[in-house]
């Protein structure tokens, strides 16, 4: 990190100490709405698979096809949260902020018109880029606006929103089931209309003041912070200027921090999309219609947006890492009682006896789930890594859970085939404890902390106004 101008560190108390402004409200719900629709748009795929199975010309009626088509916008996530998110970094948040919903626009709708499994896999592969980058930029603004007291809870919103999008996917893809085969086309188009919203409200948007100071663009970051908060604490001629290095993240300072976002948030991708997008599924083979598994998957989600309500009034009082072990904890139990009960569940169908239980586990796991690793996956990345990596964080947090939610994804169907549901559930288990352990050994709790405390980035910190600035300027080793 190199220092220019006198050497003062940079402070950052006026958007630390604000007041959650209107600004504050319409940058999270504008940063909500995308990962809405990108809640939506993810989870939308478990009901048209159920239709696109009898359709000969999308191939599904295998395993590995079904599977592809799957994690297809998931693949696309791997490689737009990772390159996006750096490039945010590089270039700011601004730019893939606007125009990652143009491509999500256009390769909504067309998907909405493939017409065949080639099609398909490659309109939502690239829908999963633009998705991608979202989850890396939507975040990283959302952060460092917020007020540290409140940062924890407007993240969260940003959560709740996708936990609301996949509720609505369910539930529209019940009502629009009457349609008939092609039902699953008007699916994705429902979601067009208020991404066009989104991207013209999002145009107005300001720069992140924090990456404006770190690129040395000391002038438009004041406008920003007094913008936001009403005033500013930049000092005029002195600002730190930080190349982004990927590297980084694997030095000595960061590398805890590296892992355990790693660990966390591939365990939990893997029993979230190997559970959340084949519900539908799972409940079919327990002897449910097509129509009751579509509707009971939707109450599902319900569930999990009652979960990120709860996570919403607990990340600020018992802090991020409990309610992460809470999460794990709770995700744990469901799938190894789910495991159980579902060895002795009939093939003929769902014993009467046993689904009570059913439904109840699968409640408290998207209720736990939600409450937890679902909710401070979008929370730990953003507050342990420098301005300059900020981003760069996310996206290859991202990208590494990505890998986990297709490994959950794409083994399922094959797990499920050849050693039943039971062991498919126990499969998922095991990756509930290790996210447990992970957030044990290796998590840390950032309520209440600046970005900057969290980072290491200032030494001093003054309960007024954020951090001192007297002579002690700060140095980092980068690699």
């Amino acid at each position: 990190m190199k220092t220019t101008g006198d050497g003062a560190i940079p402070t950052y108390g006026a958007l630390d100490n604000a007041h959650v402004s209107r600004t504050h409200l319409r940058i999270t719900a504008l940063s909500a709405a995308g990962t809405l629709l990108d809640g939506y748009d993810i989870s939308i795929i478990s009901v048209a698979l159920i239709l696109l199975y009898g359709v000969p010309a999308f191939g599904l009626n295998n395993p590995t096809a079904k599977a592809l088509i799957a994690a297809s916008t998931v693949i696309g996530m791997f490689f737009g949260a990772i390159i996006f998110g750096y490039i945010t970094d590089l270039k700011g948040r601004k730019l893939m902020y606007v125009w990652d919903m143009v491509i999500f626009i256009v390769m909504t709708l067309l998907i909405s018109v493939s017409f065949n499994f080639e099609s398909l896999f490659i309109f939502r592969f690239i829908l999963g880029i633009a998705i991608g980058a979202d989850y890396a930029i939507s975040t990283t603004i959302i952060a460092e606006f917020s007020p540290a007291k409140t940062r924890g809870k407007l993240l969260v919103t940003n959560v709740l929103a996708w936990f609301t999008g996949a509720a609505i996917a369910a539930f529209v893809g019940y009502f629009l089931l009457p349609l008939g085969p092609d039902a699953w086309r008007f699916m994705f188009l429902v979601g067009i209309i208020p991404a066009l919203v989104v991207l013209i409200l999002r145009r107005d948007v300001p720069e992140s003041a924090r990456w404006l100071r770190k690129s040395g663009q000391l002038d438009n970051a004041r406008k920003v912070e007094i913008e936001i908060a009403g005033r500013s604490d930049a000092i005029p001629g002195s600002y730190f200027k930080s190349n982004t290095a990927f590297s980084r993240l694997f030095s000595r300072k960061y590398i805890r921090s590296t892992l355990f976002v790693a660990i966390f948030w591939f365990s939990f991708d893997v029993a979230f999309y190997g559970i959340g997008i084949f519900s539908p599924t799972i409940l079919t083979i327990l002897g449910l219609s097509s129509n009751s598994a579509i509707l009971g998957s939707a109450i599902f989600d319900l569930f999990a947006v009652a979960g990120g309500i709860l996570a919403l009034t607990l990340i600020e009082r018992l802090g991020r890492r409990t309610i992460t072990i809470i999460g794990f904890s709770g995700m744990g139990i469901s799938l190894f009682v789910l495991a159980i009960v579902t060895h002795f569940v009939s093939q003929a169908g769902l014993a009467t006896s046993v689904a009570p239980l059913v439904f109840i586990m699968f409640l408290v796991f998207e209720v736990t789930q939600a409450i937890g690793p679902g909710s401070t996956d979008f929370v730990y990345p953003l507050e342990l890594f420098p301005t300059s990596e900020r981003a760069t964080a996310v996206g290859f947090g991202t990208s590494v859970s990505r890998v986990g939610a297709i490994l959950g994804i794409t083994t399922f169907p094959f797990i499920v085939l050849s050693y039943g549901i039971s062991s498919s559930l126990l499969f998922f288990t095991g990756f509930a404890v290790i996210g447990l352990l992970s957030t044990i050994f290796l998590g840390i709790e950032t309520k209440g902390k600046t970005l900057e405390e969290i980072t290491g980035e200032v030494p001093v910190k003054n309960p007024r106004i954020g951090y001192s600035i007297e002579s002690e300027a700060f140095t980092e080793d980068a690699p």
